[in-house]
């Protein structure tokens, strides 16, 4: 079974360590926080990192519910983590079979997707996780590479973050016309060519 904990936003990887000291001795079977891959430029470079999927969420996967509460009571300091009224909340299949889809076991990081932008606005997405897809993209900010999507976790509709990098359509044919264009030159018509320009 599954089971969703929220703790304060920006605090999910603390929790993730408290927890796991007895995540093994109370009988967690797998603890994550869901990631996505995120790019960003940084002079000049892209740099890759992960972020949280869903802010203030960190995924817990046991036996039962009795198991989780177990590692909730004798995590020292992770009250101070946790959201207020924070509990252990069940999730369906569904929500588990899309989180499967998107990660796998020992790696629960969604990668990073890529995709074209139509004169209409439309996004198609063509490689990535979020390939067929797109009917969950809420919406896209092109300059910070990410894609807003709308998913459920623990019977609740949530807004996750994920990496999209996506061009327009129209630039993208145009580049690809571009280089189907470049005529290769032999040697000899290159060296004919040096000679006129001199």
């Amino acid at each position: 079974m599954w089971f969703m904990i929220n703790v304060k936003p920006g605090r999910e990887e603390e929790a993730l360590s408290l927890l796991r000291g007895t995540a093994s001795a109370d009988g967690l079977e797998e603890l994550f926080v869901p990631s996505a891959v995120m790019r960003a430029v940084c002079d000049g470079e892209v740099v890759e990192g992960a972020e949280p999927l869903i802010p203030g969420v960190v995924v817990a996967v046991a036996p039962g519910r009795r198991e989780v509460r177990a590692a909730l009571r004798h995590a020292r300091g992770v009250d101070e983590v946790l959201a207020r009224g924070a509990s252990a909340v069940e999730m369906n299949e569904a929500e588990v079979a899309f989180m499967n889809a998107l990660t796998r076991p020992g790696r629960r990081v969604v990668g990073f997707s890529e995709g074209l932008v139509g004169a209409g606005g439309e996004v198609t997405v063509t490689s990535g996780p979020l390939q067929g897809r797109e009917g969950l993209i809420r919406c896209v900010s092109r300059h910070n590479k990410r894609a807003y999507v709308r998913m459920s976790m623990a019977g609740h509709e949530v807004e996750a973050c994920m990496g999209l990098r996506v061009t327009r359509q129209r630039d993208a044919a145009r580049a690809a016309k571009a280089v189907s264009q470049v005529v290769v030159q032999p040697r000899a018509d290159m060296r004919a060519l040096a000679g006129k320009a001199g």
